[in-house]
């Protein structure tokens, strides 16, 4: 059963077996439990920060040569059993993480913890949701999770603690975003919302 007939036929529970033998269909849809759960479309404003955010990460030398920044549909897949599979608005990975560049081209699927997931929040999360989301990553070891808010124009950086996440004072305007995983690379909030 592939996801477009799950999502078709609105029941049934996806296994690995069956999710393994589809080839990757780019459908916007992320599998909780089996579940396939559709993902609802974004608007103008979230597709241009997640632009934006995506220029911002590969406009740098260092991330461009040492790794991919890719963006939704991509599935990251969380477990195997039950079936877990997220799509971030924006993730980055290093090719060592899957052996090369040539392999990491030969994907159809991450099964290796991106080094950054972005999530772009939309008035569709819930607290639920985003809690669920937080917590496949941090199983997944993500070690750097982004959350972007659009109204008050913030963004959230959250590292892996061994415990949980360790949530960062938002960054806004021209106050840096703190992050680990580019240490010396000092991006401000304000080239993802203004314009």
């Amino acid at each position: 059963m592939a996801v477009a007939q799950v999502l078709e036929k609105g029941t049934g529970r996806l296994t690995w077996e069956e999710y393994a033998e589809q080839p990757a269909t780019g459908e916007r849809a992320e599998i909780v439990d089996g579940e396939v759960v559709p993902l609802a479309g974004a608007t103008p404003a979230h597709q241009q920060v997640v632009v934006r955010l995506c220029w911002l990460l590969y406009s740098n030398a260092q991330v461009r040569e040492s790794g991919a920044v890719l963006t939704a549909p991509v599935d990251v897949v969380v477990s195997r059993e039950p079936l877990r599979v997220r799509q971030p608005d924006v993730l980055y990975i290093r090719y060592e993480k899957v052996g090369s560049v040539e392999a990491f081209r030969s994907l159809t699927r991450l099964e290796v913890a991106p080094d950054l997931v972005v999530e772009v929040l939309s008035p569709s999360d819930t607290l639920e949701s985003l809690q669920a989301k937080l917590q496949d990553y941090h199983t997944l070891g993500v070690p750097e999770v982004w959350l972007v808010d659009l109204v008050p124009n913030h963004v959230f950086v959250l590292w892996r603690e061994e415990d949980g996440w360790k949530w960062n004072e938002p960054a806004a305007g021209e106050k840096p975003i703190p992050s680990r995983q580019f240490p010396n690379l000092q991006w401000l909030p304000k080239a993802l919302f203004e314009g």
